[in-house]
């Protein structure tokens, strides 16, 4: 995965958290062109990591013709609940990532897997993501903001390529899918529809163009695409329209791809009973009772996260929802790329895998009571993964990693005794019951007897007793065989095999060892990758999980039916020629030549491999420049350019951030440096600042002419308050969604106050004569502040649309202001697909002696991110006098309460939601009705639609429509127009913006 130029903000209003569970012991080991950070007890698995990462440099250094000058940062995990707590990322892992490589310093951070294959694999991809990076950065035509030149397909698709090559069958059926469908893309439809995977056409368009052109044009292009784009690239190179390309790439996949019978005519094994036309696009990793009544699986059939379901096993009704982040934010974060959970016998109780406190637990859920009842924490490994409840009930089994080594465990549920099975050096996954409950089916590595050498990644499948005596069956030798099913009677095993390019359902007899063919599609019989678990079985009862047009669906069929679709399979020789992608090319490939005889580098031993002491040197990590944003704080609001620096160490454990802007005048100029140690759970800080902030009210002076009449004039007064402040401040974060925050500062504050005379509107000042006016003394007060706060929600395509946020805040004022402050942010969102219904409630209040002290700056309630349509106006005027008119000093106080109703609507967006669908722009309409009432000491709220005295402050309302546009992630931006309410009456429509992601 391609990381760049993205920060977590601790200091953020809400969010939510990424805690540092552990406290790793990290170790430094030094290879000739890495430098490989750690904190494993076997040096084997060190020196055998470091020996992966020299091979890959080696590969990639022959076809992308770069060295790198200085070693190159890797930060291995020992599981992926520690690399989700990474600090050298700052923003959030999600469970389907399986490494990431950022681009200030190409550090290359991923977490060993449970197979040595797939280790190698991530190692690899990521590895093309530094030489990118390194490419931009030292190429003195392009720089390293050019990435975001290159689409997402190329940059991911040309890591695929480079770390697997041209026979692969997982992207094989993807490709094969999408021509069947004749659902194709164009390289400008990959760039901008989201429903193609960058890394399934990314890696078959680079594999094309290896196949047409050579290798050699594979960095030309690349380098071509960063500096001009790739349509540029494409026809200064290969001189073709993209649309050209397009077809001549898609006529040589369906050439090549599309050459047997079942390409065109084949029969569908069973029946679809979960599909996009009741659930999801991606219906995966099915789970069957043991009564055959309740099938559980995942699907984002709710649009925004992917989530546990339970359905009828019979019709693929959906009964109920039993897991999505919003209910169950105790947990980090769901398991569910490669995974899948397990029934109690009884059919009762659910296990699945989750993430909670930094540590891979199974849960137990009672589907009765439609809650958690046990958590298992195995700590005597590193990570668990594929349970399997026994048949007898006491035992559930798992996949176990400790050390880079994988192996079956089981778990006694009521001896709470947890005992190895397999205890071999081979990887060991994916298990699964014999019928009996004596034995376990699980998928490995390790050779069996018959077995021919091959380069190649291979899998097997083998079975255990549960005193640890283990056979690895022949079935398709050098073919990934996976995820094993216990069938009938204790001999027979249904399994997974790509042994003829294709992905498909077979059944092993094995005391006769004989292999039948159950399907024969010529796409398959897979999960989201893989390793996916994609079959489930109870009694005479298959489910299972197909790719078809792009999406997964899972089929149900009987065994009756199986058995009369079986035949026999005489020619078990593994087909690599089948999982090419694309046919064998005349012009030589250093890429196939390396893999297929997995070369080594000759100059390289592990001699020259060390041990050193880490360094924590600050480097940078993120420079931007934004041209314009939006501050807000306890003495107002405002907009600045800015420019703005983050700085860390290595592994990200100490970060230091600067910021620096302008806004008009050189009294406008403001700045802040924090440093942040995040290296324990307690995040602790401190930082310097200057921040001018800027207000404004408007007011009449009265003049006295010699005829005895009065004369008025309309003025601005134009008020800056100037805050030095030093803070020491920390963060503790229960859990993802949960955190308190503390802090203590010293601040000192100065003040300059403007007058813009004679004004002729209330819209209008700065052309006006102004002047100088006296202002408060400046003072220095010490601050305490604590806060709570939760934050739960999920995001939609530019606001939140389902969960809750909460923060409770106060602060206070330990001396030359008698001052305490209370803010209390409440927001709930209801999810009724595909709208939300958005409700807020608000209050922040000054109280204390010096609440109302003229050296703090008032809250004005017109800020468009309290009640929309007040920001300008031509209704503002002096209620005193004409009671239709509203005062400015109406939302001027010093305590703010605010409440906000709003219907979203995805406009823009993906297909299943958005009114108009769009693969690149993402917006959202809101009809909205805001209100709010703003006081102070001397004045209070009463409830009345009219009021003419300033002492009384009545609400004000609006309501109309809002337009959120999500700018590519980087920022949103509202445009509003909204009918303002005050005096018991509508006024004329206002147009207005907010630059803020929705509420």
């Amino acid at each position: 995965m391609l990381f760049v130029f993205l920060i977590y903000g601790y200091a953020q209003y809400f969010g939510q958290n990424k805690p540092t569970y552990k406290e790793l012991d990290y170790q430094l080991y030094k290879t000739p062109h890495f430098e490989l950070y750690h904190y494993f007890k076997s040096p084997e698995l060190v020196q055998s990591l470091g020996q992966l990462a020299e091979k890959w440099y080696y590969y990639h250094q022959q076809v992308l013709i770069d060295t790198f000058s200085t070693r190159n940062p890797l930060i291995i995990y020992s599981n992926h609940a520690d690399f989700q707590q990474t600090t050298a990322i700052s923003s959030r892992i999600d469970v389907g990532v399986g490494g990431v490589t950022e681009g200030m310093k190409r550090r290359v951070v991923l977490p060993v897997t449970y197979s040595h294959q797939q280790t190698d694999h991530v190692l690899g991809h990521e590895l093309v993501h530094a030489f990118q990076y390194h490419i931009l950065e030292t190429d003195p035509q392009i720089s390293l903001m050019a990435i975001g030149n290159i689409p997402l397909w190329m940059v991911e698709g040309m890591a695929e390529y480079l770390s697997i090559g041209s026979i692969n069958s997982q992207t094989n059926l993807w490709m094969r899918d999408a021509l069947i469908q004749d659902q194709f893309p164009t390289l400008k439809e990959m760039t901008y529809d989201y429903r193609y995977s960058p890394y399934r056409f990314g890696h078959s368009f680079w594999a094309f163009i290896a196949y047409k052109y050579g290798e050699q044009y594979v960095p030309r292009l690349f380098k071509a695409t960063a500096r001009d784009g790739y349509e540029k690239a494409i026809g200064d190179i290969f001189m073709l329209s993209t649309d050209s390309l397009s077809v001549l790439w898609e006529q040589t996949l369906r050439n090549h791809l599309l050459n047997a019978s079942i390409d065109s005519t084949f029969n569908i094994v069973g029946n679809r009973i979960l599909s996009k036309k009741n659930s999801g696009r991606y219906n995966l990793n099915p789970a069957v009772s043991p009564d055959g009544k309740h099938l559980v699986f995942l699907s984002e059939r709710d649009m925004y996260a992917i989530d546990l379901f339970m359905a009828d096993a019979h019709t693929g009704e959906i009964e109920s929802r039993l897991y999505t982040a919003t209910s169950h934010d105790e947990i980090d974060a769901l398991n569910y790329l490669e995974t899948s959970g397990t029934w109690s016998p009884d059919s009762r109780y659910f296990a699945f895998i989750a993430f909670m406190k930094g540590q891979s637990t199974c849960l137990i859920f009672d589907t009765k009571k439609k809650q958690i009842v046990n958590e298992i924490k195995l700590e005597e490994v590193d990570d668990i993964n594929w349970p399997a409840w026994s048949p007898k009930g006491n035992l559930i089994a798992f996949s176990g990693l400790k050390e880079g080594r994988s192996d079956i465990y089981t778990y006694n549920i009521k001896r709470k005794e947890l005992l190895n099975i397999t205890n071999n050096p081979y990887a060991s996954m994916q298990p699964s019951w014999s019928d009996d409950g004596q034995s376990i089916f699980y998928t490995t590595d390790q050779p069996s007897k018959q077995h021919l050498p091959s380069s190649r990644g291979f899998f097997n499948i083998a079975q255990t007793d549960l005193k640890g005596n283990q056979k690895v069956f022949s079935t398709f030798e050098g073919a990934r065989n996976l995820n094993p099913i216990g069938f009938g009677d204790n001999n027979e095993v249904l399994f997974l095999s790509d042994y003829d390019g294709r992905r498909n359902l077979y059944l092993f007899n094995t005391s006769s060892e004989q292999i039948y063919r159950i399907t024969n599609y010529p796409t398959g019989v897979i999960g989201m990758t893989e390793y996916s678990p994609a079959l489930t079985m109870c009694g005479n009862t298959l489910y299972y999980t197909m790719l078809w047009k792009g999406e997964f669906s899972i089929f149900k069929t009987d065994v009756s039916y199986m058995n009369h679709n079986k035949t026999e399979v005489t020619d078990r020789q593994m087909n690599l020629a089948a999982s090419r992608l694309v046919p064998f090319s005349p012009i030589p490939s250093q890429i196939e030549t390396n893999l297929y005889f997995n070369r080594q580098p000759q100059a390289v031993s592990v001699d020259s491999f060390f041990n050193d002491r880490i360094k924590r040197k600050f480097k940078l990590d993120y420079l931007g420049n934004v041209q314009g944003g939006v501050m807000a704080g306890r003495f107002g609001a405002g907009m600045a350019g800015s420019i703005e620096a983050m700085f860390s160490d290595i592994l990200g454990q100490n970060m230091m951030y600067t910021a620096l802007s302008i806004n008009g005048e050189v009294y406008d100029f403001g700045g802040q440096v924090a440093y942040i140690n995040q290296q324990k759970r307690v995040k602790v800080g401190l930082s310097l600042s200057h921040i001018p902030y800027r207000y404004g009210t408007y007011s009449y002076d009265y003049i006295e002419n010699e005829d005895g009449t009065t004369d008025r004039s309309l003025n601005y007064i134009f008020r800056r308050t100037f805050e030095d402040k030093a803070s020491v401040f920390t963060f503790i974060p229960v859990n993802k969604t949960k955190r308190f925050e503390l802090g203590a500062s010293y601040a000192i504050y100065n003040y300059r106050i403007e007058k813009y005379k004679d004004l002729s509107s209330f819209s209008q000042y700065y052309a006006s004569d102004k002047e100088k006016l006296p202002a408060p003394a400046g003072f220095g007060t010490a601050i305490l502040d604590a806060a709570y706060v939760i934050d739960n929600a999920k995001m939609g395509l530019a606001s939140p649309v389902e969960g809750k946020r909460l923060r409770i805040q106060g602060e206070y004022y330990l001396h030359h202001m008698k001052m305490q402050t209370l803010l209390i942010d409440y927001r709930k969102y209801f999810f009724i697909k595909p709208y939300s219904l958005a409700f807020r409630i608000y209050h922040y209040g000054r109280y204390g002696i010096d609440s109302d002290s003229d050296r703090m700056t008032e809250l004005f309630l017109g800020s468009p991110w309290y009640v929309r349509g007040y920001d300008t106006g031509g209704f503002y005027g002096t209620n005193t006098d004409d009671g239709n008119a509203l005062s400015l000093n109406q939302l001027i106080g010093t305590r703010l309460l605010v409440s906000n109703i709003e219907w979203r609507i995805p406009f823009t967006g993906p297909r299943e939601i958005a009114m108009i669908s769009s693969g690149f722009l993402f917006s959202e309409l809101a009809l909205f009705i805001d209100g709010g009432v703003s006081w102070n000491k001397h004045s209070q709220p009463v409830l009345s639609l009219t009021t003419n005295s300033d002492n009384e402050r009545i609400p004000i309302f609006s309501g109309g429509l809002a337009y959120r546009i999500n700018l590519f992630g980087a920022m949103v931006i509202e445009p509003y127009y909204s009918f303002p309410f005050h005096q018991a009456h509508f006024k004329s429509g206002q147009f207005g913006m907010n630059i803020l992601a929705g509420w």
